[in-house]
């Protein structure tokens, strides 16, 4: 199989590219590609530097699979001509085409009948890497019990901002060094400003990611919102969200409220999530045990806990999910649906 990584040099493609080799995808021949300014640049693969090639549609000629991370603008510019011209598989971990009626949106261990009938040529996207924190338990609660409404609030890493998310963090705390007392009363205008973040990141969060819209949602909680709704094949499902960066490296974490159908109780929770594929339990309060961004951290499951029952309510329950942004709710995905297109890296 011919298999390329759009946007390899970045941290999703990077991210991508390590998966890949960990999990021994069947590639026979590896493409890295990347924007004009990263051409010329190396990355390693199975034992080997591959040179970053530039992104154009003729660049894919006889690609099987391609593994997509290089933002919503170029994957709407180049993917339709790729599949069109070279009849690639697409694996897209942008917003293009998430809510696209004809894109599959998959999360294999929730909807895996999202892939029925593939591979053949087109794009499969990968949700939002908060809906994937949260869908994880979602799902395999949702088909015990039924969902009716949820209730999302999002505590997102700065890497989910790209490498430059991460540095402007480090370069943050690096200017506040020694002054962490002061902020008690900071000098506001001396506070340090970047270029990403609305208000500084460091020792702080920001409750604003994308752009605000109109009704006053972000962007990103437009896509908490919305995407559940197809991925569990629920239109009709009231979700409410609110998203907010925090000054963590790595791992997004969501605090959930879900109602259902009919009345579920923690201890029958905790037995569906026990059970759940891509979920690792952690849940013992009499033992201090529940999650958190780092236990989540380079692993590839969610990791959910504080399963408490709602007051007054048999049939709605609080819990709290963590996973690794870039991995699981990005890379690790794109790689499972590939898996399961290609079990044995046979033809299409």
């Amino acid at each position: 199989m011919k298999v390329a990584v759009i946007g390899a040099t970045g941290a999703v493609g990077r991210e991508m590219t390590r998966i890949l080799e960990e999990r021994r995808f069947p590639v026979d021949v590896f493409l890295p590609l990347a924007s004009a300014r990263s051409a010329g640049r190396t990355v390693r693969f199975a034992e080997a530097e591959h040179e970053v090639r530039e992104l154009t549609v003729d660049a894919l000629a006889g690609v099987d699979v391609a593994f997509v991370s290089a933002g919503a603008a170029a994957s709407r510019a180049f993917l339709p001509d790729v599949v069109m011209a070279h009849g690639t598989v697409c694996i897209d971990n942008s917003s293009a085409f998430r809510m696209d009626p004809g894109c599959p949106l998959s999360i294999p261990e929730v909807n895996p009948e999202a892939l029925e009938g593939w591979p053949r040529p087109g794009i499969i996207a990968v949700p939002n890497c908060t809906t994937i924190t949260a869908m994880l338990p979602i799902g395999p609660l949702h088909r015990a019990a039924g969902l009716r409404r949820l209730v999302l609030s999002s505590y997102q890493a700065v890497s989910g901002a790209g490498q430059k998310g991460t540095r402007e963090l480090a370069e943050q705390i690096d200017k506040l060094h020694g002054q962490v007392e002061s902020l008690a009363r900071p000098d506001h205008a001396a506070l340090p400003q970047g270029e990403l973040f609305a208000k500084p990141i460091a020792f702080n969060v920001v409750a604003k990611i994308g752009e605000f819209e109109d009704d006053g949602f972000t962007g990103e909680e437009a896509k908490m919102m919305a995407e559940p709704k197809k991925i569990l094949s629920l239109p009709d499902l009231d979700v409410l969200a609110t998203s907010v960066r925090v000054p963590v490296v790595t791992g997004h974490a969501v605090s959930i409220l879900a109602e259902f159908a009919r009345p579920i109780d923690v201890a029958e929770a905790r037995a569906v999530l026990s059970a759940a594929p891509g979920v690792t339990l952690m849940d013992d309060p009499a033992a201090d045990v529940f999650p958190s961004p780092l236990d989540a951290a380079g692993r590839d499951d969610a990791y959910v806990g504080r399963i408490r029952q709602v007051p007054g309510r048999a049939d709605a329950l609080a819990l709290f999910s963590c996973a690794d942004n870039l991995r699981k709710g990005a890379a690790l995905d794109a790689v499972q649906i590939a898996e399961r297109l290609f079990p044995a890296g046979g033809d299409r």
